[in-house]
């Protein structure tokens, strides 16, 4: 969804401030063209994202990311965005670029252990603002930091998706067993549950989503919260509400950096990107609760699912056995899931869930 038509949509004039963050360091860039960057004692960042320029939402956040970067480094740090990136992370882990902004859970093959920090599925998960507590104050980060070495970057949490999430299809759904053989778009684990029960879970381009689902080759996708949904078509391809959905807390975007880099940096440029992080992370959730009654109202009755109850419960058992499995399966991940756990029984938001 291009950005001005997300603006015609919402008609927000807060949405609109926030979106025109990107033309802003747009004229920026284009303001310091003329004198070479290592001239003026500039450091340049190179930002992969797999967002299009001009796509709402998610590319937006980036932008403003990187403008709050420029403006704390005070004049030292200028950020260039390189969109639509295949695989911006592969390209950070070899230094091809130095950041990257995304959800680490499309990475989740790496090591099955990011998807406790990008968003669990079912009833496993945790809230954006509890996550975000675990990670700042339960010693969450100092975990992922481990993990992240073992991939060659520093991990930030820097922006997310929302506390809901939007299971989306094309068409009504009357049966569980209709499911089979289908294909859905959904990132991390939730791909795991997805197969569950019975999908073929796939992870494509953003722009490539509402696509896919209109001609068929796709029949569902879950790709976050209201922004996100809007952002990538879905509000306009997939008409029908599964009436539940699979990463029901939405997913995290992370801000990963390139490990020798990060590590080349002396405290105050590193506090620069810590800082910028944790501003984006609560803009983007400050945004998705603002708009999220606006851009996605309450679906029709006619256009829910009628199996609504037996997926969700069908959901929660999976994930539950998807999760579990997960845990278990290396000493990293098991010291992962004891903090998590503890955590999540330190604030009675729930039960635990594996053991």
């Amino acid at each position: 969804m291009d950005r001005r038509d997300f603006l015609k949509s919402t008609g927000a004039a807060a949405a609109a401030s926030t979106l025109a963050v990107g033309q802003s360091l747009a004229a920026d860039h284009q303001a310091s063209v003329a004198t070479p960057a290592i001239n003026r004692g500039i450091r340049q960042l190179r930002l992969a994202l797999p967002w299009a320029d001009g796509f709402a939402g998610p590319a937006d956040w980036a932008n403003r990311l990187a403008r709050s970067i420029a403006l704390l480094g005070q004049g030292h740090l200028e950020v260039s965005l390189q969109y639509s990136a295949d695989d911006g992370l592969a390209a950070v882990q070899k230094g091809d670029a130095d950041l990257f902004f995304g959800d680490l859970n499309a990475h989740a093959g790496q090591h099955r252990g990011f998807s406790f920090f990008s968003g669990l599925p079912g009833e496993c998960g945790l809230p954006p603002r509890l996550l975000n507590t675990w990670l700042v104050a339960g010693g969450g980060q100092a975990l992922w930091d481990e993990l992240g070495a073992e991939a060659n970057i520093k991990p930030l949490l820097a922006a997310h998706t929302g506390p809901t999430s939007y299971f989306m299809a094309s068409r009504r759904i009357e049966t569980v067993g209709a499911l089979a053989g289908c294909r859905m778009q959904i990132e991390g684990l939730g791909g795991d549950v997805a197969r569950g029960l019975g999908l073929e879970p796939v992870n494509m381009a953003p722009a490539h989503i509402a696509d896919a689902i209109a001609n068929g080759e796709l029949l569902a996708a879950e790709c976050g919260g209201a922004i996100a949904t809007y952002a990538v078509g879905l509000t306009r391809s997939a008409a029908y509400s599964a009436g539940t959905s699979i990463n029901r807390n939405g997913s995290a975007l992370a801000l990963a950096i390139n490990r020798p880099f990060w590590e080349s940096l002396q405290d105050s440029a590193q506090a620069v990107l810590t800082a910028a992080a944790a501003s984006e992370f609560n803009q983007s959730l400050a945004e998705e609760e603002a708009h999220r009654h606006l851009l996605h109202p309450a679906a029709d009755a006619n256009r829910i699912w009628p199996i609504a109850l037996e997926l969700d419960h069908a959901i929660r058992q999976i994930a539950d056995a998807v999760v579990a499995h997960v845990a278990g399966s290396d000493a990293t991940t098991r010291r992962i899931n004891h903090s998590y756990n503890a955590f999540r029984r330190s604030t009675r938001y729930s039960e635990s869930f594996v053991g």
